[in-house]
């Protein structure tokens, strides 16, 4: 496959894995708390100052962004590795990446007391494990694996 074919195919994956991690956002208590934490970071705004919009549109360009990442690793492991190793490794250390940085860098930023600290955290935790499943089911089915 190409190059250009491999990064469409792991953006798409990338933005599936967003809009997938959509549901259990949307059904948990804090809801969009985690994109909106990391949008007032990038707005240098209050949690409370974001709006649904800016923080729908950093986590769903963050989706893409991350599959676009994905695609470079894929396109660099591939010919070593093949397609499901160079797939599933870097998806798996980019989940557990954004784990730990938004848990342990961005969130306690956010001024919440602890336990929504910890409420928004376990949140995210599931949400990301959502987003690393999705994009590497879509990323390796796209890619023909």
């Amino acid at each position: 496959m190409s190059t250009v074919t491999t990064l469409a195919v792991c953006v798409a994956a990338g933005l599936a894995g967003a809009l997938v991690m959509d549901v259990p956002m949307v059904l948990m208590p804090e809801g969009f708390t985690p994109a909106a934490v990391a949008a007032s970071k990038l707005q240098r705004r209050p949690v409370e100052a974001v709006s649904t919009l800016a923080a729908q549109v950093v986590h769903h360009v963050t989706g893409v962004v991350g599959g676009l990442g994905l695609g470079v690793a894929v396109v660099a492991l591939e010919p070593r590795f093949g397609t499901w190793a160079a797939v599933v490794l870097p998806a798996t250390v980019f989940t557990v990446f954004i784990m730990n940085f938004f848990g342990f860098v961005v969130l306690p930023t956010a001024g919440f007391d602890d336990d929504r600290q910890e409420a928004t955290f376990l949140q995210w935790l599931f949400s990301a494990v959502v987003y690393g499943a999705t994009v590497t089911a879509v990323a390796l089915f796209g890619l023909g694996a």
